[in-house]
């Protein structure tokens, strides 16, 4: 790591206020088609030139950029945590192809299932015939089964607990790319927290939309959703865009 580019990379992480300033500064790095260690003084002049260019000057104007370039800059809050959380991300999702198909192919089949499954539910009376089964887990698949099938949430309030229901609650909700299903999600109860969580960033991940990722209560999480969107690939949502 060059200590100069890395002096940029903080100061970009200020600029644009996180991630996405450290993204731009990298694509730079990257255009060189050369590691960044092995960049000999003229080549790294060159990426120096075009990142103060094309990260700084072309978004904030010359003198902005003038001003920032100027400080000197040691330690920047929450800049090695992002970045070391965003490295380690990567590095999970550079290992994790063979994965993310089997996932997909995994989540198709299921898809699969769960159709013939409704199919053969609707020929009863469906509440009647989940009801009458003994085993609770068996009551949960077949009501579980109804609901996603018909993407109806009246199914997913007959489970047996608050987290199977709101489970279901999420998974409609990222099914139909609608995060008022989401939303409906508590967020009080730690337990539940991370199924409302994973269902917004799903659901502005499908749709593409960054707006979706305020729904979050946090600024960090806020942030995050955002980071993946740029980087048009989330782990937890199974896939790239």
């Amino acid at each position: 790591m060059k200590p100069k580019i890395e002096d940029l990379r903080k100061k970009a992480y200020m600029l644009y206020g996180g991630l996405d300033g450290v993204e731009r500064v990298n694509r730079e790095v990257k255009k060189m088609g050369i590691e960044e260690d092995k960049l000999n003084k003229h080549q790294e002049k060159i990426v120096l030139n075009n990142i103060i260019k094309n990260v700084f000057i072309d978004h904030v104007g010359l003198e902005r950029a003038k001003d920032l370039l100027v400080k000197e800059v040691t330690h920047v809050p929450g800049y090695h945590r992002s970045v070391q959380e965003n490295k380690d991300r990567i590095h999970i999702f550079e290992r994790s192809n063979f994965m993310k198909w089997f996932v997909r192919f995994m989540v198709l089949l299921l898809v699969g299932l769960v159709f013939l499954a409704a199919r053969y539910a609707m020929s009863f009376n469906r509440t009647e015939f989940c009801g009458q089964k003994k085993d609770v887990d068996a009551r949960d698949i077949c009501f579980q089964t109804l609901a996603l099938g018909q993407n109806n949430l009246t199914y997913c309030d007959q489970l047996s607990t608050l987290q199977k229901k709101y489970q279901c609650y999420g998974s409609i909700g990222i099914a139909v790319n609608n995060s008022d299903y989401c939303l409906m999600i508590p967020d009080n109860e730690i337990a539940l927290m991370g199924i409302r969580d994973k269902c917004i960033l799903c659901v502005a991940f499908t749709l593409k939309n960054d707006s979706k990722c305020m729904l979050f209560r946090s600024s960090i999480k806020q942030e995050d959703c955002k980071s993946q969107l740029e980087r048009g690939y989330s782990l937890i949502c199974g896939g790239t865009t």
